[in-house]
């Protein structure tokens, strides 16, 4: 995923998003004002449900993916990323409190993947640990890594993000585990040299252009597909999640630049991850290739 691509520039239409909060992190508008974060005694994901009724429902995310537990799916339908290799006019970079959050001018979609509507891309935000041996959402057959990365996107007919919360399978997130390296991760680097300028919650900076496909893994083929919710308040069990087995690399130098965040609650903006929820009778399928 180091690899430098093939770079296109292109006069785009302005996409307006009404985006409702930070990462997938959304907050509805009931939500606002409700302080909650990922200290476990005090605003951590235990007491989401008592501010957030629907963080207590029967498909909540994340969840373990396991393979030999996995049902086997039809044969795959080729993803097709629109624009995904096309360089942002514009990218920014914001400290939401609770995660990193990366937005690109961009009018990139994405369809196939045995997904059956067209999905608009939005952002693409971060999860990871305190330590290297903890920080993503989903474990993949019981391995946890020090990262994910969420891509999120709403189905077109919605017309925006807010309204798609309101709908089955109105929002698609793409999950990609990261897993630790010796080297940098060259692709990262534009966000990895923009967090210095976010240190505080709500701050925002613009950064060097990254392009959306590298933060995929090259085999975009094998993936776990189930139906869940968004991993922070409100919880909104709308989601078609699509988390790839293969991971991108990140270093710890990286990682360590993330860990100096200061989070919207005032502590170390670490550890940023829900616990692992039931599945409650869901079918996990996974990618037949």
């Amino acid at each position: 995923m180091e690899g430098k691509r093939p770079i296109k520039y292109f006069t785009m239409k302005i996409l307006v998003v009404v985006v409702m909060a930070a990462t997938v992190t959304l907050a509805s508008p009931r939500g606002v004002g409700k302080l909650w974060g990922y200290q476990r005694n005090t605003n951590g994901p235990l007491t989401w449900p008592a501010a957030f009724p629907k963080c207590g429902g029967s498909r909540q995310s994340p969840v373990a993916l396991v393979s030999d537990e996995a049902v086997p799916g039809p044969p795959v339908e080729h993803f097709t990323f629109h624009n995904y290799n096309l360089v942002p006019l514009s990218i920014k970079v914001t400290n939401t409190g609770h995660s990193v959050k990366v937005t690109p001018m961009s009018d990139a979609s994405l369809t196939g993947g045995n997904l059956t509507d067209r999905y608009i891309f939005t952002q693409f935000h971060f999860h990871w640990g305190a330590t290297n041996n903890q920080g993503s959402e989903h474990t993949v057959d019981g391995v946890t890594f020090p990262g994910e990365l969420h891509l999120v996107h709403y189905r077109e007919r919605h017309g925006s993000l807010g309204e798609a919360l309101r709908h089955s399978r109105g929002v698609a997130v793409l999950g990609v585990p990261l897993e630790l390296s010796l080297q940098d991760n060259l692709n990262l680097q534009p966000i990895i040299d923009g967090l210095s300028q976010i240190s505080k919650p709500q701050k925002t900076a613009m950064i060097s252009p990254v392009i959306l496909r590298d933060m995929l893994p090259d085999n975009v083929d094998d993936f776990f597909r189930y139906e869940g919710s968004l991993t922070t308040p409100p919880c909104s069990e709308v989601v078609v999640w699509t988390v790839f087995k293969d991971a991108i690399s990140i270093s710890n130098t990286q990682l360590q630049e993330f860990r100096q965040l200061v989070a919207s609650d005032g502590t170390p903006l670490q550890d940023n991850f829900r616990t692992l929820q039931p599945l409650n009778g869901r079918r996990v399928v996974r990618s037949c290739l």
